[in-house]
């Protein structure tokens, strides 16, 4: 499945010469992807006991616990822009991984958290049904996990 959308989003991106070429160094990366889970929690302007956990959660199971919390600070300072967020995004593994940890970090229960994955998942050229695929198997596993 996720490399059906992998395709997908690799088609919107056709014609980029950079796109597809290689991933992020690592450090890049997982600042990346600590900023897109602190910038979708803040979404709704806040950040809850519950979004502060599943970050928590992401950053245990990527092993960057303690400079991970260097990391969220940095991002909760900064402001909420998608576009800063995408820079640099160079392949289609990395554009699914932000939209897809995004997703996952919030419940989509506000209109500002829709607005904000939107205005991501067009920065990041993710299309609309991928985005919605995305969500529909993040709700499912929420679904899923014993609560």
């Amino acid at each position: 499945m996720w490399s059906k959308y992998k395709d997908r989003v690799r088609e919107t991106h056709q014609g980029e010469p950079q796109f597809g070429q290689q991933q992020s160094p690592v450090d890049v990366r997982t600042q990346r992807l600590v900023m897109a889970l602190v910038f979708a929690a803040k979404s709704d302007g806040h950040i809850d006991d519950k979004e502060r956990q599943i970050i928590e959660q992401q950053l245990r199971d990527a092993g960057i616990e303690e400079s991970g919390r260097t990391l969220i600070q940095q991002a909760i300072d900064q402001p909420l822009d998608p576009q800063r967020l995408v820079q640099g995004v160079n392949n289609e593994e990395e554009a699914l991984e932000l939209y897809f940890l995004s997703c996952a970090a919030i419940d989509i229960d506000h209109f500002m958290e829709r607005s904000y994955l939107s205005a991501l998942g067009d920065a990041l050229k993710i299309p609309q049904d991928v985005r919605e695929g995305i969500e529909k198997d993040i709700q499912q596993q929420k679904l899923n996990l014993p609560g």
